[in-house]
């Protein structure tokens, strides 16, 4: 059972969190938290200035060509990062007590790179916290036991169908009998080590599944078989659509159009119910004459508006070095919303070749940057997409200017990230 905390309220009604909490939140003095209602309590977001995770792409170059990927529709150089810029970012923080989490992937597939196990190596040695996300087909017998004696933190594995058919479907490769063997490798070497907990030891696995119509049916049979392989956490994405086809793949227009205007609809309080035939009917009736649903006291819905990046605490850098404030903005590519092509152009906060990453983060136009996306005062283009402003993230009809994140579909709580 979790422990019980509480915070106090001084006599001039502010709010005092526990020194150890605000410490494990990133929350300094000073400090401007933003709060908002939530049902009957408060909604306490993260601090804008404390860096909690570094998304590093170690390279954009990758060894499956999956359909659902950005890769397919974009033009740009391939590469992969250098011993100096890894070195770089790790020089960013040797002199701080509280390292943010290193998280190795991007656009490409990190075990790939020649020196990841150095990477892992170097950033565990000086006290970060490392995941690294990867399709699994270079996990090997010799790669899974590194990885275990270096005490990789967490591991995610993309896994978009439990059966041969709909694995292939999705990432053209008839890679999935080797995938599974690979984590049962894991799963048996990590038994052999740490002993029969999922929990125990190291590395933490977890699922990524992309869902879409042709695979959705699937997710039940890719739950049960990580849980069999010992996976912690399941992270659920829709599909983000860079063509025609994969836009009628998606699975959500509805709750799209749901967001609009919510305020004003009708909220349905929902119990916890057993999820059989009947009440996902009910449950889908309610919903799709779009009021507002409270499940078991949380409301869907409630985390739109909200980037998941700067909610986080993170940033993320590019192969080349390229500092962006999340990883939609590493690449400028190209997305359907409805049935209009929108173009994000690439948007970058600094350079680790050039400056020390905590400078950049620190920077007090970043900082503003942050608070404005904290704010999320954006027009809504996602759901409005009537105007020529849509098309792109420069500008919106709110006067902002790049980046815009109106249109952002991870922001709108529709396509996440590990």
């Amino acid at each position: 059972m979790a422990k019980i905390q509480y915070a106090q309220v001084d006599e001039h009604g502010r709010i005092v969190l526990p020194s150890h909490l605000a410490s494990e939140l990133g929350i300094a003095p000073g400090d401007e938290i933003r709060v908002e209602p939530n049902g009957h309590g408060l909604h306490i977001h993260s601090s804008i200035t404390t860096l909690k995770r570094v998304y590093v792409e170690v390279t954009n170059k990758c060894n499956l060509n999956c359909s659902t990927c950005m890769r397919n529709v974009w033009d740009v150089k391939y590469g992969r990062m250098s011993d100096e810029t890894f070195k770089h970012i790790l020089l960013s923080f040797q002199n701080q007590p509280n390292k943010p989490e290193l998280f190795l992937g991007g656009y490409g597939e990190p075990l790939s790179h020649p020196h990841i196990l150095e990477m892992i190596e170097q950033a565990k040695e000086l006290g970060h916290r490392v995941s690294l996300i990867t399709n699994g087909i270079l996990l090997t017998e010799q790669i899974i036991r590194k990885l275990i004696d270096l005490k990789l933190d967490m591991l995610w594995v993309s896994l978009d169908g439990a059966s041969p058919e709909c694995y292939v479907d999705v990432r053209l490769g008839d890679a999935l009998p080797t995938v599974i063997e690979n984590l049962k490798q894991l799963q048996l070497q990590r038994y052999q080590t740490f002993g029969a907990s999922n929990w125990a030891g190291y590395p933490k696995l977890g699922i990524a599944f992309v869902a879409m119509q042709r695979n959705i049916h699937d997710l039940g049979a890719v739950v049960r078989l990580g849980s069999r392989l010992g996976a912690v956490e399941f992270s659920i994405s829709n599909v983000l659509a860079h063509n025609t086809e994969l836009l009628h793949e998606n699975l959500y227009m509805h709750s799209m159009s749901m967001v609009v205007g919510q305020e004003i609809r009708p909220l349905v309080h929902m119990p916890l119910m057993d999820i059989q035939p009947r009440t996902i009917k009910a449950l889908s009736d309610v919903q799709k004459d779009m009021n507002r649903l409270e499940l078991s006291g949380s409301l869907l819905n409630q985390n739109t508006d909200q980037c998941p990046f700067v909610e986080r605490g993170s940033l993320a850098v590019r192969w080349d070095g390229k500092v962006s404030p999340c990883l939609p903005l590493l690449y400028t590519h190209t997305h359907f919303l409805d049935d209009r092509e929108r173009t994000s152009k690439e948007y970058f906060v600094g350079d680790i070749q050039e400056t020390d990453l905590l400078r950049i983060w620190n920077n007090g136009d970043y900082k503003d940057l942050r608070k404005r996306i904290q704010d999320f005062d954006f027009s809504p283009c996602a759901f409005c997409n009537s105007c020529e402003m849509a098309n792109g993230n420069l500008e919106d009809c709110f006067g902002n200017i790049q980046p815009t994140c109106g249109g952002c579909l991870w922001a709108r709580g529709l396509i996440r990230c590990p």
